[in-house]
This record gives structure tokens, C-alpha cells and sequence, in this order.
């Protein structure tokens, strides 16, 4: 079998052009270009997905806060004179207290030094840098992951009110569900850019492939910055 050998100038460094034709000889249909593309199109449709979702977080949040019926948002109108009455039908005779908001900043936080440091490692592979840096710098984005997720459940321990506490209760906590599942999606898959990174697969220029994960990292950084800040200043 003849095996014809194509030269490449470089003029064409998109990204997915670095796969050489013998990897498309090797069982896929398609070049390196069209999987990246549709890679990039798959993710941009489900973060389109994702971002609709956060709207309707929004959503609720504003519309419940606006329409406060009987003061249950925060339970403001509730006293002993005039208990309200929580989820399970317990009295409420004062208003919740707020929660401290600067926990979800802290998680925000650390959940954008991940995007920052996935990103480090999407240059790094860029700059054909060894899988040792590569890997590092992918290391650390996952134990910043690791941080978020921890003080995120540390957050639920130090709320001063429980879920069926009022509307603002359990629309606070659904913020912070929705955040740490967020965050919980993407240590997953930044312990994946680790390991490959450690196995030499982005070597070779293959930075492509990390810039799936670092568009991605970035949506959630966005995602949990904006209910950070939300909870924050309109409570």
C-alpha cells in the first residue's frame, strides 16, 4: 500500500489544523477542522441551553422578590402578633435574617481563578510547552475546583435558615445548588484536561481541544458570578 505524504506550511493554524493527515487516515471521516468545529458548536448550543436556564433563575428571583405576597419573601410582614407560617406549617415571627452573600463571591472567585488557570493551560499547550507545565497548570485549576465545591457545601452548613424558611430562603438555595452542581460538572472534567495533560495529549499543538474546556469554564464563571452578585444586592 502506497502512502502518500503531504507537507504542511503552517499557513493554516486554526487551532485543529496541528492533527496530521495520517490521524484522519487512521478511521475518522471527518479532519480535524470539521470535529473541532462541531465540538465548538455542540458546546456553544448547550451553554445557549445553560444561559436560558439562568435567565429563568433570574426570573424567579426578581419576580417573587417584586410580588412578596403577605411579606413571605423575607417574611418582613410576619411577628408574633401575626405569625406567618414556614413549609411544614411551623410559625415565623420575624424576618429571615439575610445570608451572608460573600460566601457565593468566594466561590465565584474561585471558580474564576479556575477559568483564569484553564485558560494559562490552553496557552501553555498553544506554545507547545511540556506536559509537565501543561499538566501543572491544569493541576491547579483543578484543586481552585476542588476549593469552590468545598465552600460551597461549607455555605449550606452556614446559612441561618433552612429551605422551607420563605420564598427567599428557598430561592437562595437553589442559587447555590444550581452554582455548585455547576462547579461539580467542571472539577469532572478539569480532572480530565489533568490527566490528559499528564499523558502528553495536548503536546503536539493540539491546543484546541482546551479551548472547549476554558469557553466552557468561562460560561460558568459568568453564570456564578451573576447569581453571586444578584443574591448579594438584591436580597
Amino acid at each position: 500500500m502506497a502512502i502518500t505524504t503531504v507537507e504542511h506550511d503552517g499557513s493554516h493554524d486554526d487551532g485543529a489544523g496541528h492533527e496530521s493527515q495520517a490521524e484522519n487516515a487512521g478511521g475518522h471521516h471527518e479532519t480535524a477542522e470539521q470535529r473541532d468545529h462541531k465540538e465548538r458548536l455542540a458546546l456553544w448550543i448547550f451553554i445557549a441551553g445553560d444561559a436560558l436556564f439562568l435567565i429563568l433563575e433570574l426570573f424567579t428571583w426578581f419576580y417573587l422578590r417584586a410580588l412578596n405576597v403577605n411579606g413571605l419573601w423575607r417574611g418582613t410582614a410576619c411577628s408574633k402578633a401575626n405569625p406567618c407560617t414556614d413549609g411544614l406549617g411551623n410559625p415565623i415571627t420575624q424576618p429571615v435574617p439575610k445570608a451572608n452573600g460573600w460566601y457565593s463571591v468566594g466561590v465565584a472567585v474561585l471558580i474564576i481563578v479556575a477559568a483564569l488557570l484553564i485558560w494559562a493551560a490552553e496557552r501553555s499547550a498553544r506554545n507547545r510547552d511540556s506536559r509537565s507545565v501543561i499538566g501543572g497548570v491544569a493541576g491547579l485549576a483543578f484543586v481552585a475546583l476542588l476549593a469552590a465545591i468545598a465552600l460551597g457545601f461549607y455555605q449550606f452548613q452556614a446559612l441561618p435558615f433552612t429551605t422551607i424558611d420563605g420564598v427567599y430562603a428557598s430561592t437562595y438555595e437553589f442559587f447555590m445548588g444550581s452554582t455548585l452542581v455547576h462547579a461539580i460538572l467542571l472539577s469532572f472534567i478539569g480532572f480530565g484536561l489533568w490527566n490528559r495533560a499528564r499523558m502528553g495529549r495536548y503536546e503536539d499543538g493540539k491546543w484546541y481541544r482546551v479551548r472547549v474546556i476554558r469557553i466552557f469554564a468561562a460560561w460558568i464563571a459568568i453564570s456564578a458570578s451573576i447569581l453571586a452578585l444578584v443574591s448579594i444586592f438584591f436580597a
